[in-house]
């Protein structure tokens, strides 16, 4: 799990389903999302999922990295997550800690609803 041939697959997931099209139309953003010691830079470019890379270099940048052990996403990823492993939000409370938030977190908040619906497209994977 969180390979790269499944994060295409979430890819696809979130780029062949509609509703993505509406609620992200303004969702443009390099993101690095940290599965463990699996980390990708993920592009949005107005809602579409665009491009995936696990090659990191000098020039590669992001504006939000999300990071957490795989095993926390892992429970994300259950179709029924168990408390505090149902959301971002509650991954990264500081009471239970198990998800960072590194950079500009404005990007999460002014993308919140097509981001965390991309996310729920992870339980489809």
């Amino acid at each position: 799990m969180f390979d790269l041939p499944w994060v295409r697959k979430w890819q696809d997931a979130v780029n062949s389903n509609g509703p993505m099209k509406w609620i992200g139309k303004h969702f443009t953003a390099q993101l690095l999302l940290g599965f463990g010691d699996k980390e990708y830079v993920v592009s949005f470019d107005k809602g579409r999922l665009a491009e995936v890379s696990d090659q990191f270099g000098p020039e590669t940048c992001y504006e939000l990295a999300i990071r957490g052990p795989a095993e926390s996403w892992a429970k994300f990823c259950q179709p029924v997550p168990p408390p505090m492993y149902n959301d971002l939000w509650a991954m990264a409370h500081p009471l239970h800690g198990r998800v960072r938030l590194e950079g500009n977190q404005m990007v999460l908040w002014q993308n919140m609803r097509a981001f965390m619906w991309a996310l729920d497209r992870m339980r489809e994977v």
